[in-house]
């Protein structure tokens, strides 16, 4: 049985940053991810783009550290898109419903063009 973990790699763009996790964002495995998460700095002209094309699977403590971001980034009026290619990983997504306070899309350049526009979502962050 293949061990189950979980990494965040940083990346300030010229405009943006990348933040991009791979594995499994579930309970036990993303509490240093969080710790820099929460140490992020909010110096970006546009926002964040957070990769998850490498991930493999979320539950709801995943999802519940996404939004917290989320309203924290909010605050500071960055907005977030997310990249997510897998068919499960979406599903998932639509489930819990952040599909309807993040644009999802497929590709960083989808998402550099939802960054740079006035990407709608059907709920705010705060309103999820």
């Amino acid at each position: 049985m293949e061990q189950k973990t979980a990494t965040i790699q940083i990346a300030k763009k010229p405009n943006y940053i990348s933040i991009a996790f791979t594995g499994s964002l579930e309970y036990g495995l993303i509490e240093e991810i969080k710790k820099q998460l929460q140490s992020q700095s909010f110096q970006t002209e546009l926002g964040f783009i957070l990769d998850m094309s490498r991930v493999k699977n979320i539950d709801s403590t995943g999802f519940g550290m996404i939004v917290n971001f989320a309203k924290k980034a909010s605050t500071q009026s960055k907005k977030i898109v997310i990249i997510v290619v897998d068919p499960f990983v979406r599903k998932l997504f639509t489930i819990s419903q952040c599909d309807k306070i993040f644009p999802i899309v497929e590709n960083e350049t989808a998402a550099l063009q939802v960054i740079q526009g006035n990407g709608h979502t059907e709920l705010s962050i705060n309103e999820y």
